[in-house]
């Protein structure tokens, strides 16, 4: 007959294992959820950049713009600026020197809503911003309006966008308006991504 102590080691080492099997099991069943919701929250700047088609304007400062508004599956996103300026969005000086370098048209429907911005480069290349509207508290507004996020270092919870509209009740596209507003913060909206021609 076996000796008790043997027979204690032999079921403890058995014990043992089977705990630490389950263990590291559920560990790696967590961690592999965790990982997942933060991909779904997250997403990464450096997975952006490679995905995103730059067009190069022949800008002076040799910014390239991002041909179009940020997607993830097809679909526009919108985001919060706190996670916006995480990513590489343009600053303010990069906006204006997009507005007074580029030549400006601006598409207005019948019911004197701006369907459409575009802006030629000194290359002959071209960039469209789309009316996109934003995310507030009512889900969606203005959506004959452009918004995107752009840099801002001030304190508080008002950042910088901007913002372009037709300013007046005519079909001409010279009533269009390109401002730099102030939004809420927690508000969502569509970021456009810029980066240096390498």
């Amino acid at each position: 007959m076996k000796e008790i102590k043997e027979v204690s080691i032999n079921y403890a080492t058995e014990k043992t294992n089977e705990v630490l099997v389950n263990a590291i099991a559920q560990a790696y069943a967590d961690g592999y959820r965790d990982g997942y919701k933060d991909r779904e929250a997250d997403i990464p700047v450096d997975l952006l950049s490679s995905q995103t088609e730059f067009v190069d304007l022949g800008l002076p400062s040799g910014t390239l713009w991002s041909g179009d508004f940020l997607k993830v599956n097809d679909k526009r996103e919108y985001l919060p600026f706190s996670k916006a300026e995480s990513l590489c969005i343009p600053t303010e000086e990069q906006w204006n020197e997009l507005l007074d370098i580029c030549k400006w048209e601006f598409d207005i429907d019948r019911s004197y809503d701006l369907c459409e911005a575009r802006c030629v480069g000194p290359s002959g290349n071209s960039l469209r911003f789309e009316r996109t509207g934003k995310q507030n508290i009512n889900s969606h507004s203005e959506t004959w309006e452009v918004f995107f996020w752009i840099k801002d270092t001030k304190e508080g919870f008002e950042k910088n966008a901007v913002h372009m509209y037709n300013g007046g009740k005519k079909l001409q596209s010279k009533n269009a308006k390109t401002e730099i507003e102030s939004f809420f913060s927690g508000y969502k909206l569509p970021v456009r991504l810029v980066k240096k021609n390498s």
